[in-house]
């Protein structure tokens, strides 16, 4: 069963619970250091008017002093009780934060027509005992969204799952034989909600319909590949009795000649048609001898140059190699890049080259610019400098060389010519 949903799931609820951790202490903090600044202030404001309600019944009522609280008053006759330190003189009146020896205090500094009135509170037990709150707040509300998460995740979880399995088991379908009853919701774990039945009826119907149409395009193909067939061999065949025939006069000879070449060209299209419609380029099981073949269609080639007797078609023979994949594919390939050679040289050389690992077809031809090089295997796209062309020959390769898995290189340069690389790596080549 696929697991990529479910761990993606559970980043987000990690990501969401560390975001609601983080906002949680970043609300506590900040709450409590504005609760406590709001409390230490009242705290100390009491303590002054307390001071100041006592000197209105007693002049000689004595300023506050505790372990925490100390405190300077200074007449506005001058004197007092003892000396002020000197940096608080230059302080003006109200309240200040100060630090004195590690320890936060307050001052508060209220000056009236009596005289002056310094208080200063120390709040190191207020501040352990907010720490320690803090702290003690954000490990609960942590542990709390910690379990809320947890058990989110797992409802989450239970009703992603059989969506999930359900992906997992569309993506191992066999597209001509797929596995509806894996998709019944009775067969998925977890909770098959409305949802996921929903979700496993809209398969279901697609598939049905994608199976219907398949059985229609197979029918269609074998079918059409029944009647084009027939005539195109009627024709080859009545062409080369013509050709046989001594009382064919000579000047028909070369027309027939046409004939038998644009009819191999047609078998030729409908061979790769017949392959790319059905889909069915056979496994790697098969194995062939890729320098015969190459062999047949070097010959086959020379019939489209016997009008261009300035080409010379070669074969390079430099290595032997069988390979595995589809013979069908190959020999489709090789006819449709050859015949794209001869079609574009008019002068010159086409060079095929069999290596061990690859490929090569080489013509002097009119070669191709880096804007026709960039749309070459679009099919139908024909620059105005190769009208006349079918465009599809290197579409078709193309498609042959993804599905048999032989990567297929062009290299070109307008007006010097072309080189086509079919690449089939020493993995799947055998001598």
């Amino acid at each position: 069963m696929p697991q990529g949903l479910p761990h993606k799931l559970r980043r987000v609820f990690i990501v969401q619970a560390v975001l609601a951790v983080f906002a949680v202490v970043v609300v506590l903090y900040g709450s409590g250091s504005l609760a406590r600044d709001w409390m230490t202030a009242e705290r100390i404001r009491a303590e002054a008017r307390a001071f100041w309600d006592g000197r209105a019944n007693d002049p000689a009522h004595p300023v506050p002093g505790t372990a925490t609280v100390h405190a300077w008053f200074v007449p506005a006759s001058g004197g007092g009780n003892r000396a002020v330190p000197d940096s608080y003189t230059s302080l003006a009146p109200g309240l200040h934060d100060l630090r004195i020896a590690g320890v936060r205090q307050r001052l508060l500094i209220d000056e009236r027509r009596d005289g002056r009135l310094y208080i200063t509170m120390s709040f190191a037990l207020v501040d352990r005992v907010a720490t320690w709150t803090l702290f003690i707040a954000v490990l609960l509300a942590s542990l709390a969204i910690a379990a809320v998460s947890w058990l989110s995740y797992r409802i989450a979880r239970q009703m992603v799952l059989p969506v999930t399995q359900m992906a997992g088991e569309v993506a191992r379908w066999d597209p001509r034989a797929p596995d509806l009853d894996a998709i019944d919701p009775g067969q998925l774990t977890g909770e098959a909600g409305r949802e996921v039945r929903l979700l496993g009826d809209a398969l279901r119907g697609l598939t049905e319909r994608t199976q219907a149409f398949m059985r229609r395009e197979r029918d269609f193909t074998r079918e059409a590949s029944h009647e084009l067939r027939t005539p195109l061999a009627v024709v080859r065949v009545a062409a080369d009795m013509l050709r046989g025939d001594p009382e064919t006069p000579p000047r028909m000879q070369r027309s027939l000649s046409r004939i038998q070449l644009a009819a191999r060209e047609m078998e030729g299209v409908l061979d790769a048609f017949l392959i790319l419609a059905r889909e069915d380029v056979p496994g790697p099981d098969e194995e062939f001898e890729l320098l015969p073949m190459v062999s047949l269609a070097v010959e086959g080639a020379r019939e489209m140059l016997t009008d261009k007797p300035g080409v010379v078609l070669s074969l390079h023979e430099e290595a032997a190699p069988r390979l595995r994949g589809s013979s069908r594919a190959m020999a489709v390939m090789v006819g449709n890049l050859l015949r794209n050679a001869c079609f574009f040289t008019e002068s010159g050389r086409i060079d095929v080259v069999v290596r061990r690992n690859r490929l090569e077809i080489t013509d002097t031809g009119i070669g191709m610019d880096d804007e026709v090089l960039e749309r070459v295997f679009e099919p139908f796209y024909r620059a105005d400098q190769y009208v006349g062309g079918k465009g599809m020959g290197l579409a078709i390769a193309r498609q042959l060389s993804e599905r048999a898995g032989w990567p297929m290189r062009i290299d070109s340069v307008a007006g010097q010519g072309t080189t086509v690389t079919i690449e089939f790596g020493a993995a799947r080549a055998k001598h």
